[in-house]
């Protein structure tokens, strides 16, 4: 056995069953090598999904279950022993396994990493209390918005995003520039970004660089213009001395003057200036004239003497100056987002800084940044990792980085191979380290996924030869037999059709790549499975297309239900998630007691109750919110009292004086608000859910359990502020989904999020996706001076690259593109077991960028002529002008259900899990609030008590208000950000009072003086002593300090009657303050309300 073996594992073909054997092997060769054992996967899902078939196929080879037949076989005939040692074995296992579970590790690649992180924070110089961030694109916007509303008219920035605007107004997009400032800022979380942001962020703050690179490119382009122009104005002179106009030529303006008009007109691209006439006219001088022309022999002369070799210099010249203009037309056209994201970049780092946080997305880069540089074995087994053997899950859906990484631990753990650390694994057919993965399935390469990895994955090591041994798992155990046979034949033709299209951008070797990556595709039929189950493709003309798509969605689920098949046993794969609510809604339309399930439908904001409470929360924060109030009264009428009412009934009620609202809302809710608004969030939410009797709601349990989980976690790194928690809900709560094994209808799913999983009956609308974006942005290295000045440049992805120094990073591209197509349809087509229906548009070539639907239409024919039984029924009618469909047929329906096991199974670790209803109970909590008596002193027999609430509030602002400003000029802006947080905000408590009151008491001299200029203040701020009786550490916070070196002064402020221990407080301030060395203290006590001041002696 060679140190690692790499299996390609195509669709349905045992991958996980593979894993596990691989495993329970080393397991039970030496049951104590799990704590050397590494398995990696990419999803939390399928984490669980391994360790729990690891565990439960270990009891099942110990107790010698019927279920654990087939891994008791392969362990059995791998290691070569009998039952009876795999049995003993794998008991001592399972009993180290469960004894030693923290050694357990199979997890995700993002965990691994973060254990390697947090084990090496010293290094890394990362604090003991920094929080973890995983929502980048939160932060990113965040970042974002900080920055536009920080501009002002002198801000640099400004114009910089002006000028964003004037170019997409030109391009006839929006003005509203801000979303696309946001998306395309999430570069900076790119790994290829990474590797350069601190060689832009140095370039960029060059001075003047922006203003000297711009200029200089600019120029390139004039030079160019003018240089092409010289050969235009050389040809009309040579032209006019011959006496002749360029009207003399063959074709006149059409002719070959034209190439030369061409070429001072600005625009000489390949595409405008090479043509028949040109062609014809650049090796024949006969080609110039007509054989008619009476210039004819002076023509022909001046050709071949001047004009044959003035054409090839400018031709020549001209695919050199173009590719000079375009490049620096493509490079400047984005060079205002470039410096836009520089900014970003800075803001987010700054906004992670004063959070104390580091985002889980830099994990990958700070590590290989370490590790690039260190004695990488030392930096992992200082991070407590002893490994012998690694097994990576998905590898085609790893990143670079993350590779690069990884690649140093798995060549430590392969060098130990024949070192004789692992002398007992010699002769034994044991998987030492292994690799999973299957390029075809790889359509995450917007997460950085890179399958050329596994395409290529002996040239990542050297003398593959002796380390690599790679195989494939070519039986396919989950589809019939057609779907199989289709798949390969369809798939085999579709590569080929690619690899030719695509031969004709990139050069053969690259192209190859496409052929190498399905050179694989076909698979064998498990020998047990029948000559069953059916592919129809049905391809729909343009008119009424997306009326006609959903009709044949409804028509082929009608006829499945009508075969006996179960709607559980139906999937319908969509591309785009906006079709998700198209199709939802027709078939609920057409068929209401048909139950629809897609991934929103397990969203928090899918949930009757969730949007109850947070329509509650919404009202108690803008109580004067009709709209808002109206939506939630027809909510509480219809849905949980059953009353039929509606919105425009309120609201009319509302117009013509009658009722209000109230009285449609519960009277525990609306006489309540304000006294809720004052509540923590936790009990605000319970107190909801009571008044508003959701607990009538059927079903809803999972959903607000899971809602009050998000509320905790909240609560726990914020405030309970209403305010902050709604805006949290808006940008990522209301994404949150409940866990939920159950499905119970007719599943509508991404063709993403399908991966991995397999369905009986498929269904695939709408599959003429558009194969390139044309708002995509690619990221360049100028490779030539001066273009490499910038280590990176973002650039248009267009065709037009291809004659720029950038046609490297086109052709790069444009087969990624192409293989990320080609994929996802394999991932879509191999999600079926039994039928396949797979609907597009007969027109494959719409708006010029070709769609998904073209391929299949190219391989239909063949595909009929390879698959013995096919029909396809409007071969003539294949011209996209005719107004019929196209269709093909293979094989019959199969509407074989599979057959549930009557037996429960005696494995403890599968036993079948039972649903459970529980439903959510509530019940009063007989606490009333009681004023204390401290309080109660606090505002008795003072002249404002007759609104004791106002009264508090006013004492809390102006103690706050006091807690904020050092000098008297800092009032008005203190009390402009009060009422920006919202704390003035009615009649009772306004800043024009607010500033009166404070106005009236500072015109006492000596209270002004505190707030004078001179003073050096510390307002709030804790002072910390040690109590010799109590061994312990005291903390005091007097309201203000103030001192100019001096002379000091400690004021505390009161809002209530005078007591003997506010004086006890200040004097206690006074002795710290001397203490700590400061001169001439002196303490005062000002009650504010009256504005008495009392000087507090030190005695």
């Amino acid at each position: 056995m060679k140190p690692l073996t790499v299996y390609k594992a195509s669709a349905g073909s045992g991958k996980t069953f593979t894993l596990a054997v691989e495993y329970i092997k080393l397991l039970i060769d030496n049951p104590l090598c799990f704590k050397n054992i590494l398995a990696v996967t990419f999803t939390n899902k399928a984490t669980e999904e391994m360790k729990l078939r690891i565990l439960s196929q270990l009891y099942g080879i110990w107790k010698m279950l019927p279920d654990s037949r087939v891994y008791m076989k392969a362990v059995c005939e791998g290691l070569s022993i009998d039952e009876r040692m795999a049995s003993k074995q794998a008991g001592l296992a399972l009993n180290y396994l469960i004894h030693n579970y923290h050694y357990f590790r199979v997890e995700t690649i993002d965990s691994f990493f973060q254990s390697i992180l947090r084990n090496l924070a010293r290094e890394l110089d990362l604090t003991a209390n920094l929080k973890i961030g995983l929502n980048d694109i939160q932060v990113e916007e965040e970042a974002v918005d900080q920055l536009i509303e920080s501009l002002d008219s002198t801000s640099i920035m400004l114009e910089w995003l002006i000028s964003y605007i004037f170019s997409n107004i030109s391009e006839n997009k929006s003005w509203n520039v801000i979303g696309q400032v946001k998306n395309f800022g999430r570069t900076i979380f790119r790994d290829f970004y990474k590797t350069i942001g601190e060689e832009l962020s140095a370039t960029i703050s060059q001075n003047d660089f922006f203003k000297n690179y711009t200029d200089c490119l600019k120029t390139i382009q004039t030079n160019a213009k003018k240089r092409m122009a010289e050969y235009a104005v050389t040809f009309e002179r040579e032209t006019a001395n011959a006496g002749l106009t360029p009207l003399s030529y063959a074709k006149k303006g059409n002719g070959i003057s034209s190439y030369f008009n061409k070429l001072k007109s600005g625009d000489f691209s390949d595409s405008r200036c090479i043509n028949t006439v040109f062609r014809n006219c650049y090796d024949n001088a006969e080609s110039w004239t007509s054989k008619t022309s009476p210039d004819r022999d002076v023509i022909v002369s001046l050709v071949n003497d001047k004009l044959l070799n003035l054409l090839h210099e400018a031709e020549n010249e001209r695919k050199k100056q173009w590719k000079l203009y375009s490049t620096a037309g493509c490079t400047l056209r984005h060079l205002d987002k470039l410096r836009l994201l520089n900014r970003i970049e800075n803001k987010v780092r700054q906004l992670n800084g004063e959070a104390n946080r580091f985002l889980l997305s830099d994990t990958q880069f700070l590590l290989h940044t370490l590790i690039k540089d260190n004695d990488s074995p030392f930096i992992f087994e200082k991070a407590g990792c002893s490994l012998e053997h690694i097994m990576i899950d998905e590898f085609q859906d790893t990143s670079s980085i993350q590779w690069q990484n990884f690649k140093v631990l798995l060549n430590e753990c392969m060098s130990h191979y024949g070192d004789g650390k692992n002398d007992n694994l010699e002769g034994k057919n044991l998987t030492h380290n292994l690799i999973v993965g299957d390029v075809k399935q790889s359509i995450y390469r917007w997460r950085s996924g890179d399958w050329r990895l596994l395409n290529g994955i002996e040239s990542q090591f050297d003398r593959h030869e002796s380390k690599v041994d790679i195989k494939n798992l070519q039986v396919n155990y989950r589809s019939e037999r057609n779907i199989i046979k289709f798949n390969n034949i369809f798939f085999t033709l579709a590569a080929k059709y690619e690899y030719n299209k695509e031969c004709e951008i990139n050069d053969e070797s690259t192209s190859n790549e496409l052929l190498t990556a399905y050179s694989d595709v076909c698979q064998h039929a498990n020998s047990d499975k029948k000559a069953e189950g059916m592919v129809k493709i049905k391809l729909l003309t343009d008119d009424e297309y997306e009326g006609n798509m959903l009709a044949l969605i409804d028509k082929t689920i009608e006829k499945l239900l009508s075969a006996g098949i179960s709607a559980n046993n139906i999937a319908i794969l969509i591309r785009y998630n906006r079709h998700i609510p198209i199709i939802a809604d027709y078939l609920m339309e057409k068929h209401p007691d048909l139950k629809i399930v897609s991934d929103e439908a397990f969203r928090l904001d899918a949930s009757l109750a969730v949007n109850t409470i947070i329509q509650a929360l919404s009202l108690i924060l803008h109580p004067d919110d009709i709209l808002s109030k109206a939506n939630l009264a027809v909510t509480y009428q219809k849905k949980i009292l059953g009353t039929e009412i509606s919105i425009s009934d309120i609201l009319s009620e509302i117009k013509r004086g009658n009722k209000g609202i109230d009285y449609l809302l519960p009277a525990t809710f609306t006489e309540c608000i304000a006294e809720l608004a004052k509540m923590p969030l936790f009990e605000i939410v319970e107190y909801i859910y009571s008044s508003f009797q959701l607990s009538k709601l059927n079903n809803q349990s999972a959903y607000i359990c899971a809602f009050y989980d998000q509320i905790s976690e909240f609560i726990t790194g914020n405030s309970g502020n209403i305010a902050k928690f709604m805006e949290e809900w808006n940008d990522s709560i209301c994404n949150k989904t409940i866990q939920s094994d159950e499905i119970n209808g007719i599943r509508i799913i991404s063709i993403h999020k399908s991966k991995g999983l397999e369905f009986d009956n498929v269904i695939i609308p709408f599959c003429d996706w558009a194969l390139e974006n044309r708002d995509t942005t690619l990221w360049c290295k100028p490779d030539e001076y001066p273009f490499n000045l910038l280590p990176i440049v973002p650039v248009d992805y267009s065709k037009k690259l291809l004659e720029t120094i950038y046609s490297k990073d086109y052709k790069n591209e444009h087969i990624q593109n192409k293989v990320d197509n080609l994929n996802l349809l394999y991932v879509a087509f191999t999600r079926a077991s039994k039928n396949l229906f797979i609907y597009g548009r007969k027109n494959g070539t719409r708006g010029g960028l070709g769609c998904r639907s073209e391929i299949i239409s190219e391989c239909i024919d063949s595909l009929a002529e390879s698959l013995e039984g096919a029909v396809v029924d409007g071969k003539e009618n294949k011209d996209s002008s005719s107004s019929e469909p196209v269709t093909f047929t293979y094989g019959t329906l199969c509407a074989s259900m599979k057959k549930v096991k009557e037996s429960v199974s005696e494995n403890v670790f599968l036993t079948r899990i039972q649903q459970q209803r529980i439903e959510i109970k509530t019940s009063d909590v007989p606490v009333k609030f009681r004023q204390s008596n401290k309080s109660l002193d606090f505002i008795a027999n003072n002249e404002d008590n007759k609104d004791d609430d106002n009264y508090i509030k006013t004492g809390n602002i102006l103690h706050k208000l006091f807690s904020t400003i050092r000098t008297t000029d800092d009032i008005a802006n203190a009390l402009k950000q009060l009422e920006y947080e919202g704390i003035l905000y009615d009649d009772h408590i306004t800043a024009e009072k607010m500033s009166d009151l404070l106005n009236k008491r500072l015109s006492d001299k000596k209270i002004a003086d505190w707030f004078d200029r001179r003073w050096n203040v510390f307002n709030e701020c804790s002072i910390l002593s040690y109590d010799n009786a109590t061994g312990k550490v005291c903390e005091r916070r007097p309201d203000r300090v103030i001192t100019d070196g001096n002379e000091t002064k400690v004021i505390d402020f009161k809002f209530g009657k005078p007591r003997d221990e506010y004086k006890q407080q200040v004097q206690q301030y006074i002795h710290l303050l001397e203490s700590m060395g400061y001169n001439n203290v002196k303490g005062y006590l000002w009650y504010v309300y009256s504005n008495e001041v009392d000087e507090v002696n030190a005695c």
